[in-house]
């Protein structure tokens, strides 16, 4: 019998929790105002206020993390400015160009390392070198950071600080694209929602729940009240009024509710690490980086990856290190189930012995 195909490579395939769509069909049964003038969003503006411990912040609900992430950082990217961000950062690799596009040709400027994250060093490093006899055109206006990181680590407090402390130095904003800080504040489960984001310097945050319980939700949180007013004159221009706000802002009312989001977060962190933990003990899996969230990045060889699809296990080619050997991304979801992790290690030990005499 042929095997059931298993879609590891993101998390996007998963499935909506429970509390959330019982929280899309109440919004279905009831008429209410449009275009955010609901009292769904207005009661997700005060949660997310109280979350964050901040009363003075705004949201935008959106429906997409591109979209979220091309409106928050147009509202201080113009088109003769520049912002910077690392080489693999979403933004940059995965949005075809919507922050060039919102902002009417702003530029991003990317920054290239193997750590998968910026540090404050780069950037300042960057920052000199564009100023350097002030050549330079454009200006830059603002620093992206993602969190978790493109390699799925996390950024710590005392990184962002850095890099924040660097921005302020140089009157410039900080945009995080948090599709997964509910991961990451689930891993630094001390933290605080406030103490990982505004306190440490972050203006804007484009926050992610689709990749974690929610069906198609995302907010953009501003911190900086001036960056707010900028996005505000934006939003229709974009596309990107929502006539039913309210089914956007009853799913990430219902995420909130309880700590659901960390709840879900923390979920997929504790089966990534278990799944983490289980196949960087075989011999033709190479981990490459630390499981702080729910993504694992596995170097294999060209033949492997081969043999894994043919097990009807689809991870994410995520790069290729050279002409015999593959980068790799596995992603665990808030719903995926333990004994489905078991399946595919159990078809990996397998292939693991099998193919010792073909690699």
């Amino acid at each position: 019998m042929k095997n059931k195909i298993i879609l590891m490579g993101t998390d996007t395939v998963a499935g909506v929790a429970p509390q959330i769509m019982k929280a899309i069909i109440r919004a279905s049964n009831a008429k209410m105002l449009p275009y955010g003038n609901d009292s769904y969003t207005k009661n997700l503006k005060k949660v997310i206020r109280k979350v964050f411990e901040k009363n003075d912040l705004e949201i935008i609900p959106m429906m997409s993390g591109t979209a979220s992430n091309a409106l928050a950082i147009s509202s201080f990217l113009k088109s003769y400015e520049m912002i910077l961000c690392h080489d693999e950062a979403h933004i940059n690799r995965d949005e075809g160009g919507a922050p060039e596009f919102f902002s009417c040709g702003g530029k991003l400027i990317n920054i290239i390392n193997n750590s998968g994250k910026l540090t404050a060093h780069d950037i300042e490093n960057k920052i000199n070198k564009i100023n350097f006899k002030n050549k330079e055109k454009s200006k830059i206006s603002g620093v992206s950071i993602t969190q978790l990181a493109e390699n799925g680590t996390i950024y710590s407090t005392d990184e962002i600080l850095q890099i924040s402390k660097l921005c302020k130095k140089n009157n410039i904003y900080l945009h995080m694209d948090g599709a997964r800080f509910a991961n990451a504040l689930a891993f630094q489960n001390k933290l605080s929602p406030a103490e990982a984001s505004w306190k440490i310097g972050v203006d804007c945050l484009s926050l992610g729940a689709t990749k974690n319980g929610a069906l198609a939700a995302e907010v953009i949180i501003f911190f900086n009240s001036k960056l707010a007013a900028e996005a505000m004159h934006r939003i229709k221009k974009t596309g990107h009024v929502i006539p039913k706000t309210r089914f956007i802002s009853a799913q990430l009312y219902a995420w909130f509710k309880n700590n659901l989001w960390l709840e879900l977060a923390q979920k997929a962190n504790q089966k990534a690490k278990y799944f983490s933990d289980k196949i960087s003990k075989m011999n033709d899996f190479e981990l490459m980086y630390p499981t702080h969230g729910n993504e694992i990045f596995l170097k294999v060889k060209k033949k492997i990856y081969e043999e894994i699809l043919k097990l009807n296990i689809v991870p994410n080619l995520w790069s290729k290190v050279d002409n015999n050997e593959f980068e790799i991304r596995f992603v665990v979801s808030f719903d995926t189930k333990m004994a489905e992790l078991n399946k595919i290690l159990s078809r990996l030990k397998k292939l693991n012995s099998e193919c010792k005499s073909v690699v």
